[in-house]
């Protein structure tokens, strides 16, 4: 177990934005979304957005944990719906974490006083438990940026976020594997499904 913010860089948090998938946890229930853990030297933060449950859960419990994890596919699948149970399990004290996770952390989290959506947060453990190596995959990489561009398309209905994703799409099923282009695929349903756009 490592702790502290000395353990930072050992679970594959480093300077800039950390694309992480987010556990929270309310009443027995587990949430996990993307969320992106800005580092400034030694500022961590992370902006949480109004009217999720990981914004929900944060303010109630004051913690999350980092779940570091390079499978594209999870980042498109909790952008826009929820993991039934089998991808969760435990640590040893009860925190919920995803089953195929890289490397895990703990953070709580301090919101500021002058806006509750950005927040301060602080490394108080976590564990690597395994450190894969892998070449760059442009398809993957653009699944992360697609489970973005979905979530704020969504959110504001913007043509500029669809048209962004349709190229994406395209990049992805050229550079991509199976998983990679299922992922997108199933962005997009889920979108077709609530704009009726494409």
């Amino acid at each position: 177990m490592l702790y502290g913010n000395e353990a930072l860089s050992e679970i594959g948090i480093l300077d800039g934005i950390n694309e992480i998938i987010a556990t929270t946890e309310t009443r027995g229930r587990i949430n996990a979304a993307p969320l992106g853990i800005i580092k400034d030297g030694d500022s961590l933060y992370v902006r949480l957005f109004l009217g999720t449950h990981t914004y929900e859960n944060v303010l109630t419990r004051g913690w999350f944990v980092a779940n570091i994890t390079h499978d594209a596919w999870l980042f498109a699948e909790t952008a826009l719906e929820d993991l039934p149970d089998d991808y969760f399990v435990r640590s040893d004290d009860g925190l919920p974490l995803l089953k195929d996770a890289e490397a895990w952390g703990l953070f709580k989290c301090e919101a500021f006083a002058s806006d509750i959506i950005i927040a301060k947060v602080e490394l108080v453990k976590g564990m690597a438990i395994r450190r894969d190596f892998r070449a760059c995959n442009r398809g993957a990489n653009l699944v992360l940026e697609a489970a973005v561009a979905a979530t704020r398309y969504m959110a504001l209905r913007t043509d500029s976020y669809f048209e962004e994703l349709m190229k994406m799409q395209r990049i992805i099923n050229r550079c991509g594997g199976p998983r990679e282009r299922e992922a997108m695929d199933r962005l997009m349903e889920r979108i077709d499904s609530f704009s009726h756009k494409r």
